[in-house]
């Protein structure tokens, strides 16, 4: 996450009219050139479709400024943009905003130079074309095309080559760069590195005056017309990592910027107060048109005192706390102690691909005696070579963390950073992913005039408790939060943004945190929303994470959605129907999509119902199970809608949902019966709070050839007896998951309990009669029993009552 990040939009309003069709949801597919230089003014064309009611650009990074707009096309705009001297450099992220909607979130790369265009044909080597030190080609690598480019160099000068491909975010790109000299001999190569993976950068010093030529092809010779990249060509040094690779939030400290020959620049680096963990950091002069990566945490560092292959350091630290250190030559491993009391719950991460280092970790933890505690090879980040160990101190004392190469390798580059984080408060929040392989759909809030959009955040906590407040305080004009809450007890919360009618299209990437409401507690929430910039399947291949919430207000749409207040309530184990209505404008037929945004903690529905084309309304089905807490909820839904040019979206007012504790509860026991015949449920009541009048009472979950009677009682019931009716027709077997639906009278209507639930119908086959045995008639007279004076009612015996005694009989 860039922590230089702040609030910066560029809007210019063009006085075209609203086509007839409402457009929305424009597609931004990349810009030409595909870069631009820091402190001057670039015409950018866009690329795209559904462009034509163009408004502006939403920029993430202050500097960035919209200074024109020329020709405006369905499929491309012509811009003007300028960037600040002070922009860093390296990639920043930019929206595309329509009268109608915003676009999904596109890089756009800063480099030191300025562009030259590549000219084909140039895939001779013997006819290059000529290009200069310290500019950025900007070039396409077609398939089994390879690219060369010609400078000239005087001795000892320095030639450095890094390549924006793969981080561009357009396709799975792998370039490859080298450097050749007159005689075709390749002096320096690079394919992949380990800080932009598929994207290589190498420095070579010229051993004498002459021409040197640069080849760019893709790696495998597979490109395509949308394989772009910028290759910057300069005297720039390009320091492979930096150590240490992190420290402590606002603090300064002397950082060496180390190149692949082991060359080190020493400078004052100051980190921002706001915790990272991709803070880049750049050298003052001669930087390259990247950064590299520093850790900012909010807990002290140690950096390895040299010898510690032997000896640990003694870093009187205690967790959570970080350890800093290289692995200088082969077979080296450094040792630290750590304190830890007993019980404490410990992660050690060890960070080291992820910032830039060939490195592939091994952590060991021992105690003072050299007993293990534990050991870790990879799985740390989603570098897979960084690793992490977790465990629990079983005594108070200082442990040992001994850190070493898997394969025993070694060098100046090798740098690492070990967190042992332990109970560290945090909270970040992000919205899920709204479609599958695609972190991009839906994640920014596009607020129609006059309506409401809403999207939903999932809270991750560690360490921190209690309720929690949305914070948005530079939102667009005429637009309000209208959800701020976030319940201690719930994970996820929907977002509700509301623009009056006559709120002035615009929009900005607003900063957006999760205050706690006592005062005690110190933590603050922060938004971490990743977003897959390269993908392929389910392959991700480049990543980036913002802190800030696109937002903007577009032109009306032609739909509004209401749920209705249910009239009761709803209560643990039970359902409750909730309507939504769409009031459509005049002419519009479109069927609507209606997705429910959120559900508290034990609440559930359908995910998504329709309303279909020219209807008005739809029902979702609210269920609850037994551990749902009685309160009051807020729920919205969303609204997605053929607008005649893409889809146009539109969310409901919250409408409160109220669940109160159960009336009553049951439970039933398995019954049996024979085919064909009669028997009985048997339905424990347990009466939790009154209730005034009858409630009815009925068996779900039984086959439609088995009648279960409906039955009316009051609050004073103990018990229910279902009467049972089978035909010859019902099958035999046992029918499970039967439950007992009760509809408890309450003001306005009945709340639905569905108490019992488990429970087991058995149906048995019919049984043979036992044959009975001839007897004489003289015994038989003498057994023969005297008429009784009157007749018993007999008792009903349920099924199994029936099964013991012809049992006990025989």
């Amino acid at each position: 996450m860039k922590n230089s990040l702040r609030l910066v939009g560029a809007a210019l309003v063009l006085a075209t009219a609203v086509p007839a069709v409402v457009a929305a949801l424009p597609t931004f597919t990349g810009t030409s050139p595909t870069g631009v230089q820091r402190g001057v003014e670039t015409t950018l064309t866009l690329r795209g479709t559904r462009l034509a009611d163009f408004d502006g650009l939403i920029f993430y990074s202050p500097g960035f400024a919209l200074k024109s707009v020329g020709k405006v096309e369905n499929g491309s705009v012509e811009t003007v943009i300028s960037v600040a001297p002070d922009v860093p450099l390296g990639n920043h992220f930019v929206r595309v905003r329509t009268r109608t909607g915003l676009s999904f979130m596109r890089q756009i790369m800063v480099g030191p130079f300025a562009s030259v265009q590549e000219k084909e044909p140039n895939n001779d080597f013997e006819a290059p074309q000529e290009i200069a030190l310290n500019q950025t080609v900007e070039g396409v690598a077609n398939t089994e095309d390879v690219d060369y480019y010609r400078i000239a160099a005087k001795k000892g000068q320095r030639i450095s080559l890094e390549i924006e491909g793969m981080r561009l975010g357009y396709i799975t790109f792998d370039p490859y760069i080298a450097l050749m000299n007159s005689d075709r001999f390749e002096v320096a190569v690079s394919d992949d590195t380990v800080l932009h993976r598929q994207d290589g950068h190498l420095t070579f010093v010229a051993p004498d005056d002459g021409n040197y030529t640069i080849q760019v092809r893709e790696s495998s010779y597979r490109g395509n017309g949308e394989s772009r990249y910028r290759l910057h060509v300069g005297s720039f040094r390009r320091p492979e990592v930096c150590y240490p690779s992190g420290g402590k939030a606002g603090s300064t400290q002397k950082v060496k910027f180390i190149e692949a020959n082991g060359d080190v620049t020493e400078e004052d680096v100051t980190l921002p107060a706001d915790t990272s963990d991709k803070h880049m950091v750049y050298l003052k002069d001669d930087p390259a048109p990247s950064g590299n990566i520093m850790r900012v945490s909010p807990f002290d560092s140690y950096l390895e005192v040299e010898p510690n292959d032997k000896e640990a350091n003694r870093t009187n630290l205690e967790a959570p706390c970080a350890l800093n250190g290289i692995i200088e030559k082969p077979g080296d491993e450094d040792r630290f102690w750590v304190n830890l009391k007993k019980g404490m719950k410990v992660d050690f991460f060890a960070y080291a691909q992820s910032l830039g280092s060939p490195l592939d970790p091994v952590m060991v933890l021992t105690n003072e005696k050299g007993a293990q505690i534990g050991a870790a090879d990879d799985g740390g980040t989603k570098r897979r070579l960084d690793c992490k160990l977790s465990v629990t101190a079983p005594a108070d004392g200082a442990y040992c963390v001994i850190i070493r190469d898997h394969l025993a390798r070694g060098g100046p580059t090798y740098v690492y950073r070990v967190e042992a984080v332990a109970s560290v408060p945090l909270v970040t929040f992000a919205s899920p992913n709204f479609g599958v392989n695609d972190s991009h759909k839906r994640q920014f809030i596009a607020v129609p005039r006059g309506n409401r959009y809403a999207t939903m955040v999932n809270v991750t906590r560690n360490n921190a408790s209690g309720d929690m407040t949305f914070e948005m305080p530079n939102l667009p004009p005429g637009v309000k939060m209208v959800s701020t809450n976030m319940p201690g007890n719930q994970t996820s919360i929907p977002l509700l943004f509301e623009a009056t009618a006559d709120a002035p299209l615009g929009g900005a990437a607003v900063p957006v945190t999760l205050k706690p409401t006592d005062a005690n507690q110190k933590v603050e929430g922060r938004m971490a929303q990743e977003f897959d910039m390269v993908r392929s399947g389910n392959t991700i291949y480049y990543t980036e994470q913002v802190d800030q919430l696109p937002v903007a207000v577009v032109e009306e749409v032609p739909y509004t959605l209401e749920l209705i207040k249910p009239t009761t309530p709803l209560v643990p184990n039970g359902i409750l129907p909730l309507k939504v209505v769409a009031k459509r404008k005049e002419g519009f037929k479109a069927a609507i999509r209606v997705l429910m945004m959120w559900r508290p903690n034990g609440m559930n529905s359908q995910g998504e119902i329709d309303i279909p084309e020219g209807q008005d309304e739809a029902t979702f089905t609210l269920d609850t199970t037994g551990n749902v807490s009685p309160g009051n909820y807020s729920l919205t839904v969303l609204g997605e809608a053929e607008g005649g040019n893409g889809t146009i979206y539109a969310a409901s007012p919250f409408c409160e949902v109220t669940v109160v504790p159960a009336y009553l509860s049951g439970s039933m026991q398995l019954t049996a019966v024979e085919q064909g015949k009669d028997g009985e449920f048997v339905c424990k009541l347990e009466l939790a709070q009154p209730f005034d009048g009858e409630a009815s009472a009925k068996i779900f979950g039984i086959p439609d050839s088995v009648e279960v009677e409906t039955l009316k009682f009051n609050k004073d019931a103990k018990e229910l007896s279902f009467k049972i009716k089978t035909t010859d027709k019902s099958p035999v077997g046992k029918h499970a998951n039967l439950f007992c639906q009760v509809e408890v009278p309450v003001q306005g209507g009945v709340a639905v309990h569905r108490i019992a639930g488990g429970t087991t119908l058995r149906v048995d086959a019919p049984r043979k009669a036992p044959a009975v045995p001839a007897q004489p008639a003289a015994q038989v007279a003498a057994a023969k029993p005297a008429a009784p004076a009157a007749d018993a009612p007999k008792k009903q015996l349920s099924r199994l009552e029936q099964l013991r005694q012809e049992s006990a009989a025989k």
